[in-house]
């Protein structure tokens, strides 16, 4: 289940900021609409990628709460007009479920939030690309809710992410970056052991980086909210080749509480990782 391993990576959002203590960032960009879904020359592999997923794993790869037919179904009809008016001659496939559907047209996941008692929920996902995470434990929950595993993001970031959601317009987009240390070239990593054989102790460079383009979008009809993610893959080795780069990754990394290195993976791997990228515990952002 290999995806396409690129030897340059679109974005490096670890270059970004000046710090030497770890803090998670909002880090949301106003987003035109022009660039919601990307290509690259990757994107026809990870589409081919999804459409195996989803037919030999489809429970692990999508699911949804009853009803959001109508929420997914506006959705998908913008994704369509989005891809249409850039050239691509797409057609949704009217057996499938809507969000399904429009999600083996591009390479991103999309996950849909959708407002139920008062209160914004995960409404489904096509999510083929999961890093170690579990897609149907997420459904009915709100975004704190969903966020809750990842070490100290909530305590950082809770209020805000709330707060933005809760202000965020049809008329407005926007995008953000996320990136991570993996142990295979795969984007299909979910926790239920459908996934590729993780290596019991990879050096460092044979170790990759994950980068992941998320957009944040709202609907005008349904009030649906929907969250795209484009995933990239570079092996580690080809990242460090530059200089900035693998000073910044080294630094991010041992700015890391312990927690953060847990759910990132790197508590027995992060010190290899330093040490690999020839950064040491003196070095400072500038």
């Amino acid at each position: 289940m290999a995806v396409p391993v690129v030897d340059e990576l679109p974005h490096e959002p670890y270059r970004d900021g000046t710090r030497d203590e770890f803090r998670w960032r909002l880090g949301v960009r106003p987003l035109d609409l022009a660039d919601w879904f990307v290509r690259g020359p990757d994107a026809e592999g990870w589409i081919a990628e999804k459409a195996h997923i989803l037919d030999e794993h489809h429970d692990t790869a999508f699911a949804a709460i009853p009803g959001i037919e109508d929420e997914a179904g506006e959705v998908a009809e913008a994704i369509v007009t989005h891809l249409r008016r850039r050239g691509d001659p797409v057609e949704l496939d009217p057996s499938l479920h809507p969000l399904e559907a429009a999600s083996r047209l591009v390479a991103e996941d999309l996950v849909l939030m959708v407002e139920r008692g008062g209160r914004s929920v995960f409404g489904a996902g096509s999510v083929c690309f999961p890093n170690r995470w579990d897609l149907r434990s997420k459904l009915g929950r709100t975004m704190r809710e969903v966020h809750e595993p990842v070490a100290l993001l909530n305590d950082q970031l809770g209020d805000p992410v709330d707060g933005f959601l809760d202000r965020l317009r049809p008329e407005q987009a926007y995008w953000r970056l996320g990136w991570g240390i993996i142990d295979v070239p795969d984007g299909y990593t979910p926790t239920d052991g459908s996934g590729p054989v993780r290596p019991e102790r990879p050096a460092p460079d044979d170790l990759y980086v994950r980068v992941e383009r998320e957009t944040l979008r709202r609907f005008p009809r349904t009030r649906a909210l929907l969250f795209t993610i484009r995933t990239f893959v570079a092996p580690l080795p080809v990242v460090a080749a530059d200089e900035e780069a693998r000073r910044r990754l080294a630094v991010m990394i041992e700015s890391m509480p312990d927690p953060v290195r847990a759910y990132k993976d790197l508590t027995t791997l992060g010190a290899e990782v330093v040490e690999f990228l020839g950064t040491g515990t003196d070095s400072h952002l500038t």
